[in-house]
């Protein structure tokens, strides 16, 4: 596993049996960063506002609050402050978004050689209430499968074509990001868990978050959402934390457990309750 502070606290990279799983942009493969001049950089992909990096990270929804279409610059591709690590964890901070007045903190700790957390920290540091939802957005290499099981299964359309590469299954929804075809869906997310392969004999990641509730609002109707790009290889999974009203100096906190595993079974004990899951047996099948 591979952090990154100096570029929006990113979680760089999951390598897995000498596999490299996140997409890291290699046209801005040592660009210099100047906040006030991000879209002077290199892209395949105009239409956005903002570098796409590459790893995962932590964005401020709704989008519809961003300015000129561009995620907040310091939360995005400003430097972290490492506050603590060792050889099982880092917590990172961001500084006080000059914008949103928002700061992120992101703590990564591997529970064992199949599982690690994520928990994301959102702080008011302004003087007024604001309106917000952490965003988890992690970039994939393609080709990828992402799947959300449900009984009634259906998605959004957000932008895009994804003509041939969503599918309804009878218990899930299969997002195939095997081509370069644009398109962004939302759905929603009863089970509380997401399901990612990569390729043919690729490993299986499987996310989970904590339940909600009926009354929970989400910045964007739903809360997952997958992207997959028009422009280079890869594809996004998306989590939303509920939106939350934050008075000044409070925090709002997400959540997220992932467990990786090697195509073709478990491997490990812990892993042994993810298979018994009817959840994960019946969106295999799916995706298979």
């Amino acid at each position: 596993m591979l952090v990154l502070p100096g570029v929006g606290g990113r979680l760089w990279d999951v390598r897995f049996q000498e596999r490299s799983l996140l997409f890291q942009n290699p046209d801005l493969v040592g660009a210099a960063i100047d906040l006030t001049r991000l879209t002077s950089l290199p892209t395949r992909s105009p239409q956005f506002g903002f570098p796409l990096w590459g790893g995962e990270k932590t964005w401020i929804a709704p989008d519809s609050a961003w300015v000129e279409g561009a995620t907040f610059p310091e939360l995005d591709s400003g430097d972290y402050a490492v506050l603590s690590e060792d050889d099982r964890h880092v917590l990172m901070q961001s500084k006080t978004c000059p914008v949103s007045q928002f700061s992120v903190k992101r703590s990564i700790e591997i529970r064992s050689a199949h599982q690690w957390t994520i928990e994301h920290s959102l702080t008011n540091k302004g003087t007024v209430p604001k309106d917000a939802g952490i965003w988890s957005v992690m970039m994939i290499d393609t080709p990828a499968r992402i799947a959300v099981a449900m009984e009634a299964p259906g998605f959004q359309l957000v932008f895009g074509d994804a003509a041939g590469l969503v599918l309804r299954h009878s218990a899930a929804v299969v997002a195939r990001c095997i081509r370069m075809q644009e398109f962004k869906i939302s759905l929603p997310n009863p089970n509380h868990r997401t399901l990612i392969n990569w390729g043919d004999g690729g490993p299986w990641l499987m996310c989970s978050v904590p339940e909600t509730g009926e009354q929970d609002v989400f910045a964007h109707g739903n809360p997952v959402e997958v992207f997959n790009s028009g422009d280079y290889p890869y594809c996004e999974a998306e989590w939303h934390s509920p939106m939350k009203t934050l008075a000044p100096g409070e925090t709002l906190r997400f959540f997220q457990t992932f467990h990786i595993w090697a195509n073709g079974g478990s491997a490990s004990v812990p892993m042994s309750r993810v298979w018994e899951d009817a959840f994960h047996e019946e969106t295999k099948s799916c995706m298979s």
